[in-house]
């Protein structure tokens, strides 16, 4: 969701009380022109808050992080010091969206415990809806511990309880939250019987969704290809060992295997090409869209959040693709 300002807030609760009422009415309320009246109006149409001409409201506004996040340790054998940090494509793709200037919400589990505080706090700190988050004390917060020697990763150890179920009460309050949702962004590592219930919602509640950290062929292989309000950001080089293939070259080259992908029923496919800029696909479209030479294209993941604000704003695929390069930078 986009950030309001005090007075819009104070505009969308006149607007929400009283859908009629005129900008004179409304500028006479908050002590302001009714030039300035027209012109927070026109910026609540423009961030999707307002759907046209009435105040027609849309209360599905807000952009859902639904994803594992968990605390990461670093070490190295050369050096004494241990780096510790939250990560998890839940933490990921809040802060990304965060680093865009947008609210998300995240809807994560976390166990009552110190590596949950910490993550929760930083959340919190960060500016994330955090009223969502499950926390429950027969759910330990997932950690990982890297090692690595020189450049090579000598150990990995994942402490995780895969195994969780999400009580009735979180299932149910996840539900109506995809209600209130125009965007979500989903994490492939959540449970997959968790995908395919959220999958029944999103198609029953026409919820735009991105699924991330997946590959083409697991997306595939799950059905998710043929999902009508999915859209999916991935590099080329994931794009060529799909269609085994040895390399894209240029972004034109793969406008072919893109048709390919969207007509089975996606929404769109954004191809990402390092430096050199975007491929949108849609039934409608497949076109280059082309980078800054001084930013670059940016992350897969940056991408992604850039695409679901402005999808939250109310711009089609396009647009929003452009909001996202212009919003992303070269990590």
């Amino acid at each position: 969701m986009a950030h309001l300002t005090k007075r819009e807030k104070e505009v969308l609760e006149y607007l929400k009380s009283n859908p009629a009422i005129s900008q004179e009415e409304l500028a006479d309320k908050l002590k302001i022109t009714r030039s300035a009246a027209a012109v927070h109006i026109s910026n609540l149409m423009r961030k999707g808050f307002i759907l046209g001409r009435g105040y027609i409201l849309d209360e599905r506004t807000g952009i859902i992080v639904i994803g594992r996040t968990c605390l990461e340790i670093r070490a190295r054998l050369d050096d004494p010091g241990i780096d510790i940090s939250c990560g998890g494509i839940g933490f990921s793709a809040s802060a990304e969206l965060i680093k865009q200037r947008l609210t998300p919400t995240l809807f994560t589990v976390l166990g009552l415990d110190e590596s949950g505080e910490q993550i929760f706090r930083q959340l919190s700190q960060m500016g994330v809806n955090v009223q969502h988050i499950v926390r429950t004390r027969s759910f330990p917060t997932p950690k990982k511990l890297f090692v690595k020697e020189g450049d090579a990763e000598i150990c990995r150890l994942i402490v995780d309880n895969n195994d969780y179920q999400l009580s009735k009460e979180s299932q149910k309050a996840r539900d109506d939250l995809l209600k209130t949702a125009k965007v979500l962004l989903l994490d492939a590592a959540v449970a997959e019987h968790e995908i395919k219930r959220l999958r029944t919602q999103i198609e029953e509640h026409e919820v735009l969704t991105a699924i991330i950290g997946s590959s083409l062929t697991w997306l595939r292989q799950q059905g998710l290809l043929q999902c009508p309000h999915l859209f999916l950001v991935c590099h080329d080089y994931e794009l060529a060992e799909f269609f085994n293939v040895l390399e894209m070259g240029i972004p034109e080259n793969c406008f072919p295997l893109c048709r390919k992908i969207v007509k089975n029923g996606l929404a769109a496919l954004i191809v990402v090409f390092d430096r050199q800029g975007l491929v949108l696909a849609t039934k409608k479209e497949v076109v280059f869209l082309p980078a800054s030479p001084l930013k670059g294209t940016g992350t897969a993941v940056s991408i992604t959040a850039g695409v679901a604000g402005g999808l939250a704003a109310g711009y089609g695929f396009r647009l929003a693709a452009r909001r996202a390069l212009g919003e992303s930078e070269v990590s």
